[in-house]
């Protein structure tokens, strides 16, 4: 049983949503789960404190069937099948809510894709450790930190590490599953999604980190810069490592178009992968 079926005290769920990413479809789960003949008080929906409708699930055939409304709205169909079927409801904190959804979809990836072999060494950790303590200090408990492109979670375990709440995100999942096995990133912290769209998922937050962005070329910029317009869209401080003093203007650059002030320094502690650094 996931902690997701346990708040609604139900067996396994199905989700209509295949992954993480699919939770801001407004369409097609919303009108799979209409074609359900749940069984009498077979539906249930998860509020949080508030009252604001996240989890919808319906039980047809002895199986619980569920999608998520923590980023769209319920329908007035699904709304209907769930008075129909005279449901329940349940209540939950929203922050556990939200914890669970992602764990829910990254135990997925953490139990079935196979993970690349180590992509870093401890040098280039404290490397990393040593530059977001100078930047931001190593007292951050109570915050929350962004780590965008986050690949195997070397951003998420120094922030982790200084008290932050580390919330990443990247397109790769055998990166994230290898974030899992190593336990650099949690199962309740990191989703795999589109980092050209995160402000969709993600919410704002004290600090984001994108450590070694890139590599970009000119014919990649396309990719990169709404990738890092979202991170500095939603984070109040900003660190951006990247290899090339070019990169690091081209950074800079799509920062300020969302009205983000970032500096740039050069980073001594590594020549290669962070060797410039856009930070405010």
């Amino acid at each position: 049983m996931s902690r997701l079926s346990a708040m609604i005290d139900a067996e396994a769920l199905h989700f209509i949503e295949p992954d993480y990413s699919a939770l801001v479809n407004n369409g097609e789960p919303g009108v799979l789960i209409r074609e359900a003949s749940p069984e009498k008080n077979g539906a249930r929906i998860l509020l949080d404190t508030e009252g604001n409708p996240l989890l919808f699930a319906v039980k047809n055939a002895g199986e619980w069937y569920a999608t998520g409304w923590l980023f769209r709205d319920p329908s007035a169909e699904e709304l209907e099948l769930f008075g129909n079927a005279d449901g329940t409801f349940y209540e939950e904190e929203r922050g556990e809510i939200e914890s669970a959804f992602r764990e829910e979809f990254s135990s997925r990836i953490a139990k079935t894709v196979t993970a690349v072999g180590e992509d870093l060494t401890e040098h280039r950790i404290e490397m990393i450790r040593s530059l977001l303590a100078e930047k931001f200090g190593t007292n951050l408990s109570g915050t929350t930190c962004i780590d965008a492109c986050c690949g195997s979670g070397i951003g998420s375990s120094v922030m982790r590490s200084f008290g932050a709440k580390p919330l990443a995100y990247d397109n790769d999942e055998e990166l994230l599953a290898l974030g899992f096995s190593c336990g650099r990133l949690k199962t309740d912290e990191a989703v795999c999604i589109d980092g050209r769209i995160a402000s969709a998922y993600m919410p704002d937050a004290d600090y984001g980190v994108g450590i070694m962005f890139g590599q970009m070329y000119s014919y990649t910029k396309e990719i990169w810069q709404p990738i890092v317009e979202e991170l500095a869209g939603i984070t109040k401080k900003t660190l951006i490592t990247v290899a090339t003093e070019e990169e690091a203007h081209w950074v800079q650059e799509w920062a300020a178009g969302v009205g983000r002030d970032l500096k740039i320094s050069e980073n001594p502690r590594d020549p290669i992968y962070d060797r410039w650094v856009c930070f405010g």
